[in-house]
């Protein structure tokens, strides 16, 4: 739910709700003297986590010289030599980029040298945060780095929710020829005979992709792409009809789950990525959910026997692919790194 509809919904039930009983009155009285006394711990943690994000620092700057560390003339061309493709596959395996990091996106990643993350007020971490993408030289576009801002807000003090106002996005420079979000279609050309036949024309169409998909700037209020729009119906609710998700409904989606994604960068990816480049940091799989998706692939397999003539040869179960790993909300302290 978007931030503007949020507070109508609010201002509108405070408006509609009958007073409250004496009792009720004094417990929120306590309450609210409760709650000062969390913000002042809030302040507290927060000079601390400042004081502490300063000595991890070093070691990050250090992670950073070991990885750029090239042995002999021969070394890869790739953002880090010393492991080809680090900040790749430490993504790959955090279940956030499951769906996000494409085929045509890897070689791109490959070139990735670092991420790294601060906040956008050292005084009030619920202001936001900004990650910074820093890429060696390559043939696919003229950045070096790619930033992206999130500037949120705290939605509610009583449950720790955080929402995003504003995503921005540097924008991408592609050379000519290599821009990966889109793809080449074969176009129709109109006419017959077989002059016509041999030519050829073709038209790029958006494909997804991690450089479209999640650089990406969202605000409430702006126009979206087609294939934002799409993506952000794919994340809605399988009851929801289409047709009732306006705009700001899907904006309030992508916004909501890119959130997520970008602390998951920031508290997850960012100062373990070792663990999660060797598989350490990643859930284990439910064996529970295994055994069940084996049970109804065995099921659909008894199904078809049944309904179709036996094959000739041997016959066997198709493997099925493990599920996902279940994504869960990641939520830390806003950290600069």
């Amino acid at each position: 739910m978007g931030i503007a509809k949020k507070d109508e919904k609010a201002e509108r039930a405070a408006a509609e709700a009958p007073e409250d009983p004496p009792v009720v009155k004094q417990l929120k009285e306590i309450c609210d003297e409760y709650s000062k006394i969390e913000k002042e711990f809030e302040k507290e943690v927060e000079l601390l986590q400042i004081e502490y994000t300063k000595k991890q620092k070093p070691l990050l700057q250090q992670r950073k010289e070991v990885l750029l560390k090239a042995e002999g003339e021969n070394a890869p061309a790739t953002g880090t030599p010393a492991l080809m493709g680090f900040w790749l596959k430490a993504m790959q395996n955090h279940p956030a980029f499951e769906d996000l990091v494409q085929e045509w996106d890897e070689p791109v990643l490959e070139f990735l040298q670092d991420i790294t993350t601060a906040p956008l007020d050292e005084s009030d971490g619920n202001k936001g945060f900004e990650l910074v993408f820093k890429f060696a030289p390559n043939p696919y576009f003229e950045n070096t780095e790619l930033k992206k801002v999130y500037e949120t807000e705290r939605g509610s003090i009583y449950n720790g929710e955080i929402d995003a106002k504003e995503i921005k996005a540097d924008v991408l420079k592609w050379n000519t020829g290599k821009d990966i979000t889109v793809e080449k279609i074969a176009k129709k050309v109109k006419g017959g005979g077989a002059k016509k036949a041999k030519q050829k024309k073709e038209k790029e169409e958006a494909r997804p992709s991690f450089f479209r998909d999640f650089f990406r700037n969202l605000k409430p209020g702006e126009p979206l792409p087609d294939d934002a729009k799409e993506q952000a119906r794919m994340m809605a609710d399988d009851e929801e009809e289409e047709d009732d998700d306006d705009d700001e409904d899907l904006i309030a989606y992508l916004m909501e789950n890119d959130l997520e994604i970008g602390q998951c960068v920031r508290d997850n990816i960012i100062p373990w990525a070792v663990r999660w480049y060797t598989g350490e940091a990643a859930p284990e799989e439910d064996d529970d959910d295994d055994e069940d998706e084996e049970e109804e692939d065995y099921d659909d397999d008894d199904d078809e026997d049944d309904s179709e003539e036996p094959r000739k040869g041997k016959a066997g179960r198709g493997r099925s692919g493990a599920p996902p790993p279940k994504k869960e909300k990641e939520k830390g302290g806003p950290r600069g790194r």
